[in-house]
């Protein structure tokens, strides 16, 4: 795609192009206006945000879809899609230096997000979207022990892998069904999606059960990670957690304190991971489960874990704050203050504004030096033609030379007479 430039941005470069040319010593000065404008086209281009958008699904252009430029202070403009996909925003305010900016487009309900830096080429891909795609998979699931006084507390990361081809993301409310014991207090799930978003997902109860919640959120090309936080009355006796499978599992670990006893009760043999030179956790894993596999073990005895995972909430990094996303799938998500990491700026669109700059400041300065000789020179030279003893001897110069100032100047005139 071509690089675009701002029209409005070039009018005003080349008013003040126009604007040097009118001072003395114009023909100078229009020597450097086209560097000038050249770099205040070049700084121009840097403040645009453009690309292109793809579908993922078909592997085409994906044409008459509307880009939203987002940024911490909010939208900053948007733009259509043309028929090749490419798209440009002019934004209202330039982000600052440091501002992260986040692109939007909404495909099939569901919104897709992606950092962008003004000036680069951005390359979007959406996807088009099912009830119920093929191959996906749970590549690791973590579970997460421990007790604090009276309260067993329990953490829980999930990755699901969506393999389907062609890509297709899957929108349905049972994307993600688990059961979690009852009297349990539960905290919104942290998730994250494969373009590296993350949003706070409430868990929502399954109608007609007691035990069973889901998390309504789309399950996008890629890896979708999950991390969720409970707590629940604990008295160091006997607890039995339970769970059964929704995908195919890769990898099951469960994670304890070394003072707390592990007792498995599924067929499925978990296997102990040996213990590093002063570890205080114990952990068993399970590998290569089916969909529906049954997976129970019993938990006894306190203690705190060493070292635990504690999940990145989506405010603890700066970006914008986006609306929530139009989807059935997404219905109750609650999107937070980061869906998407900072992008880095990049340093050539500050160099090129830097130089810019610089060159209209050489302008200027060139501009007062000019008009500042030209002005000294104007009294001497009204002083030397005002002269009594500098027009007799301008007179017998042109004398002693034989005609007058006009007939020196054209040498055929002379000849004529």
């Amino acid at each position: 795609m071509r690089k675009q430039i701002d029209t409005s941005c070039l009018t005003r470069c080349a008013w003040a192009c126009y604007f040097l040319s009118t001072f003395p010593c114009a023909g100078i000065l229009m020597k450097i206006s086209p560097a000038v404008f050249m770099l205040l086209a070049i700084a121009c281009s840097a403040q645009t945000f453009q690309g292109r958008v793809m579908n993922g699904s078909t592997g085409n252009p994906q044409p008459s879809s509307q880009v939203i430029l987002l940024t911490p202070s909010g939208e900053q403009g948007r733009a259509m899609t043309n028929d090749s996909g490419e798209f440009r925003i002019v934004p209202t305010v330039t982000p600052g230096r440091h501002a992260s900016a986040v692109l939007k487009v909404t495909q099939d309900g569901v919104d897709y997000f992606q950092p962008v830096i003004p000036g680069q080429l951005a390359n979007f891909k959406v996807y088009q979207s099912a009830n119920r795609v093929g191959l996906i998979s749970s590549q690791l699931s973590i579970l997460q022990f421990q007790s604090v006084g009276k309260r067993l507390q329990v953490t829980e990361l999930h990755a699901l892998n969506n393999l389907s081809t062609p890509p297709l993301t899957q929108v349905d409310p049972d994307n993600f069904v688990l059961s979690i014991p009852p009297g349990a207090q539960i905290d919104p799930a942290i998730v994250s999606s494969p373009e590296g978003g993350t949003s706070k997902v409430p868990l929502t109860p399954v109608t007609g059960s007691t035990v069973q919640y889901r998390i309504e959120f789309p399950i996008k090309p890629g890896l979708t990670k999950y991390a969720i936080r409970y707590e629940l009355p604990y008295d160091a006796r006997e607890f039995v957690f339970r769970r059964q499978t929704q995908y195919p599992m890769n990898r099951v670990g469960v994670m304890i304190p070394k003072s707390m006893r592990f007792q498995p009760l599924s067929p499925h043999l978990f296997h102990p991971v040996a213990d590093s030179q002063g570890a205080q956790e114990q952990q068993f894993e399970l590998y290569k489960l089916a969909s529906n596999a049954a997976i129970a073990f019993s938990l006894s005895g306190t203690g705190e874990l060493a070292h635990s995972f504690r999940p990145v909430q989506p405010g603890e990094r700066r970006a914008p704050t986006l609306p929530p996303p139009q989807t059935s799938a997404v219905s109750h998500a609650v999107l937070p203050a980061n869906p998407l990491p900072a992008p880095r700026r990049s340093p050539v669109a500050g160099h090129e504004r830097a130089i810019a700059v610089g060159i209209l400041l050489s302008a200027g300065a060139l501009v007062w030096l000019f008009m500042l000789r030209a002005s000294n020179k104007a009294p001497a030279r009204r002083a030397y033609q005002a002269s009594p003893a500098t027009s007799s001897a301008r007179r017998d110069r042109f004398s002693q030379t034989g005609g007058t100032p006009s007939e020196r100047r054209d040498p055929r005139r002379g000849a004529d007479r």
